[in-house]
This record gives C-alpha cells, sequence and structure tokens, in this order.
C-alpha cells in the first residue's frame, strides 16, 4: 500500500504478508522546511546528517553495518537507511548526500536463522 503526503511529498509504503504489517518503506519529504518527522531512538532520521546518525545510534548501543553502497543496516533494530534517491536531496562538497532518504522497517532477521 503506497501512500504519500501531498504538502511535503513524503511517500511511505506499508508491505504485508498473509495479512500481517511485516515492513514500511519511508522515503524523505521533498519538501525541505516539511513539518514531518521519522524518529529513530530519540533521532530524527532525515534531518540528522547520515554520518552523525550512525555514530549517535551506535554510542546508543546499536550495531551498525555499513557498506560502499549507501545502504546501512541495523540488525538489532531490523533497519535499513539508505541514500539512493534520484530526487534532488542537499549534498555536501564533494556531491555526496547529506542525509538519509530512505528508511525501512521490517520484521524479517537479517542475519539469517541461525543470527549469523
Amino acid at each position: 500500500m503506497l501512500c504519500e503526503h501531498g504538502e511535503s511529498l513524503t511517500e511511505f509504503n506499508l508491505g504485508f504478508t498473509k495479512g500481517a504489517l511485516t515492513d514500511i518503506h519511508v522515503y524523505r519529504f521533498r519538501v525541505e522546511d516539511a513539518d514531518v518527522t521519522v524518529v529513530l531512538d530519540g533521532l530524527d532520521v532525515f534531518r540528522t546528517p547520515s554520518e552523525e546518525l550512525l555514530e549517535r545510534l551506535e554510542e546508543r548501543g546499536h550495531t551498525v553495518e555499513q557498506n560502499d553502497d549507501g545502504v546501512d543496516t541495523l540488525p538489532d533494530l531490523k533497519v535499513i537507511l539508505s541514500n539512493e534517491s534520484s530526487f534532488d536531496y542537499p549534498m555536501d562538497e564533494e556531491g555526496d548526500p547529506v542525509y538519509f532518504d530512505y528508511a525501512l522497517v521490517t520484521s524479517v532477521d537479517f542475519r539469517g536463522p541461525r543470527g549469523d
């Protein structure tokens, strides 16, 4: 089920399996001054610079698995964060996205059935 908040252009998708909610995909608002906040452990996912967000989540005891493809995983929270959008979002001096623009919360265990 794809939903969009019209004023902020925030999109989210609810995924269901056999009638049970299994995942929530949230895409960053495209209106920079939007009154939208997505919070993870008290931190604003889409307004805290991505590197700072990951550091602060690690300081709070969460495992963060980073990769070079811009997809970062928090396996204990079953959350994936990334910044791979084609939309025009704030960039740093090197042309890399400043903020995450996608969050996935799921009931799937990323580490597989044995936890590895």
